[in-house]
């Protein structure tokens, strides 16, 4: 009876849902996020063809967030917005569109920072992330 209660126990942090075996939970984490540039958005920019990406496709890319999360950051001011937009038949109006450098820039600081899970638990206000990404947006602003 020992055993089988210790076993309850092993797969997990005690008092968590967190697994013990990260590194497994790793490959299935990316191997979910591998393809959220699978069908990127061409578009002429200043005469240059560019690949863009929807909000769904940046959540995905940040730890499979859903969109309606990322528009809560937006406007918290957790993240900023695109300055990239698209014409939409939609009635709600345009679609934000993200450049390959946005996502990959915000993936890469969410990494750093400590945003994707499993990580130390760092809330993303106890981080530099919404700084590092507006410095990022506005570098790649200024370069178009």
């Amino acid at each position: 009876m020992t055993a089988n209660w210790m076993n309850q126990f092993t797969d997990f942090f005690p008092g968590s849902k967190t697994p013990l075996n990260f590194e497994e939970t790793i490959k299935e984490t990316v191997k979910g996020l591998e393809d959220w540039d699978s069908k990127p958005h061409i578009m002429t920019m200043n005469g240059k063809e560019m690949e863009f990406f929807t909000i769904g496709q940046l959540g995905k890319a940040l730890g499979n967030r859903s969109p309606n999360t990322l528009r809560k950051w937006e406007r918290e001011g957790t993240m900023p917005r695109s300055f990239y937009v698209k014409a939409s038949d939609d009635p709600r109006g345009r679609r934000r569109m993200y450049s390959r450098a946005m996502v990959e820039g915000m993936v890469r600081i969410a990494k750093e920072e400590g945003v994707f899970w499993p990580a130390k638990g760092s809330r993303l206000s106890e981080t530099k992330f919404t700084e590092r990404v507006v410095i990022l947006f506005q570098s790649l602003r200024s370069s178009r």
